[in-house]
């Protein structure tokens, strides 16, 4: 990708007003050119697709499919850990304190950046849901189990959906117009947890993204997108579980009823074999 941007530095001086305004839309968010059609990337810029492609041509390709092929692998295909190297090598000399600080910054930066409204739709669609399905595998598993589990315990109906154990036509069937299916999608975007979505959406389910970019291929099927954007998926975690978290708690406090009856169910349970006596 520093190749590409080094192109657009080199050439900008000869552009026109229009290929200045996509240089700027691609700086910002290369992402776009990833998963979108010419046309679409010029609908969302304010150009032509004309314009868009003879962006193309400025840069050396030889249309559009080749530039989308280029930042498609940097986007999609390379590996993010490098990305979070870099980041890392440059804050060598901080302190594990100062590790921390930079999640509490990211926290911050998706407090500003989340609209409310979206805080609060996820939180309405989830408490009032028949069932909810949440899927995530690889880089996203570990986001996608402890999600459910939460969910599981305050509410109920929830389903964490297993590649190795479930039937996915099966899970997708029990979905109504009523249900929730909540997708983590983060970089490499697993083909599969998109295909999911895509069937959840067919299906009638209200469909929630846990993603890193507006434009990331999950998004095209959800109908709610929660942006975390960070460098890499291992910058994301702490900032995604604290999203969750407060998600989670929302839902408890505002169904306090409900969760109480569960909680104390849960504890009637006896089933001290099961842990160590403190």
């Amino acid at each position: 990708m520093e190749r590409i941007f080094n192109t657009i530095k080199e050439q900008q001086p000869t552009f026109s007003k229009g290929l200045k305004k996509i240089a700027t839309h691609f700086f910002n968010d290369p992402k776009i050119f990833a998963v979108h059609s010419a046309a679409q990337v010029g609908g969302q810029i304010g150009v032509s697709e004309t314009t868009v492609i003879r962006f193309c041509y400025k840069l050396g390709y030889d249309g559009y499919k080749a530039l989308q092929e280029d930042v498609q692998y940097y986007l999609f295909q390379k590996s993010s850990l490098l990305d979070y190297a870099e980041a890392k090598r440059s804050e060598a000399n901080h302190s594990i304190k100062k590790m921390m600080q930079n999640d509490i910054n990211h926290i911050s930066k998706l407090i500003d950046q989340l609209p409310e409204k979206d805080l609060e739709m996820a939180v309405s669609t989830i408490a009032s849901a028949d069932r909810v399905l949440v899927s995530g595998v690889r880089s996203s598993h570990a986001l996608a189990s402890w999600f459910a589990f939460a969910l599981d315990l305050v509410i109920g109906r929830t389903r964490f959906y297993q590649p190795n154990v479930d039937d996915v036509l099966l899970r997708i069937s029990e979905l109504t117009e009523s249900s929730v299916f909540v997708a983590f999608s983060f970089h490499r975007y697993a083909v599969e947890t998109v295909q999911i979505a895509k069937l959840a959406k067919q299906q009638g389910a209200f469909v929630i993204a846990f993603t890193d970019s507006p434009f990331s291929p999950i998004s095209e099927f959800s109908d709610l997108v929660m942006p975390v954007q960070v460098k890499s998926t291992l910058d994301a975690a702490p900032v995604v579980f604290s999203l969750m978290n407060s998600i989670v708690s929302t839902i408890s406090l505002r169904n306090s009823g409900t969760f109480q009856e569960r909680a104390d169910r849960f504890d009637s349970i006896e089933a001290q074999e099961f842990f160590y006596k403190t």
